[in-house]
Order: C-alpha cells, then sequence, then structure tokens
C-alpha cells in the first residue's frame, strides 16, 4: 500500500519575519502521549508485579527499558505515518508493547516458572501473553473500522507480536522448559531478516499462504502451552521441537522459493 500524507522530520522550523517558529506535528505529540500514559500505567504495573512474585528494581528497570525502546522505535517510524492522527488501532498496539514489557522483565524471574516455581505468577503470566494475542486481533480490526490501516500500523504490530515470541522462546529456555533450540523460535524470523540484508537482491516478498498463518499460530500457541504450570519436561521440550521442526519447514520453503526466484531473474535480466 503507498503511503503519502505526513512525511518528513517531526519538528519543522522556519524563519518568519526574523523570529524562529518551531512547530510540532499533532501526530507525534499524540503518539508521545500515548506512550507517556503507558510508561506511567507500566511504572504502577511493573513494581506491583515485582512485589507479588518478590524480586527486585531489576524487574521495574527491564519493563521501562523495553517500553521505552519499544516506543523510541515506533517514534522513528511515524515519519511515514500517512494519517494526521495516532489512532485507537496504534493505541491498541502500544498497550501490547506495555504488555510485552512485563513478560520480558520477567525473564528476571525465570526459574519460578519451572518445575517446582510460584504457579501463581505463571498462570498471571499466562494471562498477559493471552490478554495481548487477544488484542492482536481487535487492533487490526479498530485499524479497518476507523480507515487508519497503514504500513506503519502493520509493521508496529509484527514487531511487537515478534519481540513477544522472541521472549517467550527465550523464558521457556531459562525457565528450563526446553533446551536452547527453542530460543529459535523467536530468533528465526530475525536470522531470515539479517540474511536478507546481507542479500539485498534476494526477493523480499511473499504470496500470502494459510500453511504459514498456520504454523505461526501453533508456534505462539506452543509457547503459551509451554509456560503454563500444567506443562513440564520432557513434554514441553518436544511441544517446542515440534513447533521448531514446523517452523524451519516453512522457512525453507520460503527461502527457497525466494532463492529459485532470484536465480530465475539473473538468467532472464528482462
Amino acid at each position: 500500500m503507498s503511503e503519502t500524507g505526513l512525511e518528513g522530520p517531526a519538528i519543522s522550523a522556519r524563519f518568519e519575519r526574523g523570529r524562529l517558529r518551531v512547530g510540532i506535528r499533532p501526530l507525534f505529540l499524540e503518539a508521545l502521549g500515548v506512550f507517556t500514559v503507558i510508561a506511567l500505567i507500566l511504572g504502577i504495573a511493573a513494581p506491583t508485579a515485582a512485589l507479588q512474585v518478590g524480586s527486585d528494581w531489576r524487574f521495574i528497570a527491564v519493563a521501562l527499558f523495553v517500553y521505552l525502546g519499544m516506543s523510541a522505535l515506533a517514534t522513528s517510524g511515524l515519519r511515514v505515518h500517512p494519517h494526521k492522527r495516532f489512532g485507537a488501532a496504534n493505541m491498541i498496539t502500544s498497550f501490547r508493547a506495555g504488555l510485552t514489557a512485563l513478560v520480558a522483565a520477567s525473564l528476571i524471574e525465570a526459574e519460578q516458572l519451572g518445575v517446582g516455581g510460584d504457579e501463581a505468577f505463571t498462570w498471571a503470566l499466562t494471562g498477559i501473553v493471552l490478554l495481548s494475542l487477544a488484542l492482536d486481533g481487535v487492533d487490526g480490526y479498530a485499524a479497518r473500522k476507523t480507515g487508519t490501516s497503514s504500513d506503519f500500523g502493520a509493521r508496529f504490530d509484527m514487531e511487537v507480536d515478534a519481540f513477544l515470541v522472541l521472549t517467550l522462546s527465550c523464558l521457556a529456555f531459562a525457565s528450563g522448559k526446553a533446551e536452547i533450540f527453542v530460543i529459535l523460535l523467536g530468533a528465526m524470523r530475525y536470522l531470515y531478516l539479517a540474511l536478507h540484508a546481507l542479500l539485498p537482491k534476494l526477493p523480499g516478498d511473499l504470496a500470502p499462504s494459510y500453511v504459514r498463518k498456520a504454523i505461526c499460530v501453533f508456534q505462539v500457541a506452543a509457547l503459551c502451552l509451554i509456560m503454563t504450570p500444567v506443562v513440564m519436561p520432557p513434554l514441553s521440550n518436544w511441544i517446542a521441537l515440534l513447533a521448531l521442526v514446523l517452523l524451519l519447514g516453512s522457512f525453507g520453503h520460503d527461502l527457497y522459493r525466494q532463492v529459485s526466484r532470484y536465480g530465475q531473474r539473473k538468467a532472464d535480466p528482462r
């Protein structure tokens, strides 16, 4: 989808009658306001969660650091946002980023998610993940309903999803629920992007695939199931291994098709 509308830096300055005027676009003010409000909510929720699990200041620091980092990256991408308003959909995605930050902070107390750990904490974490996944469908619906769909919003949503999956993969390993290979479930996408960065001429577009979507859903479902107190090793390890085999097959198939297309283009430069 081509993007039009607001482009360029967030702050524009110009001289008028010898005076410097600086105009800050409402889009950026609205986005910063949303990020600030959610950061304040996170600043209240993180200490409460830390007290519940007997954690220390590191839990709060990680949650805020991760969220502020995600907010900064999102803000940097607003220059290509085609709408004048930040929009309800992006507000929901921002809230999901806050939930993801809480999940990331749980790495500090990963041992409580394993065998003999704190079941209340584990179920609470599972609830946060399920809430984030449920809202994943809501933000897309809100964007379509309000006519504010954009490449920026789709990318913002995708990056939050990807980081959530990476965090869950790390939690599965750190809690002892699965072997180190489980981290590949979350890292696979980033390795795929790195490969395309090294080979920029490799085709990057993919045709829609229900199989690919189904495998992605299974990947997330498997990680959520692994994190629950009712699934323990070795079952959790086998679930992670099955998810990884399916994901490797999906990525391998897509990469094979892209390499084949690249070879055809080189053979026929027309």
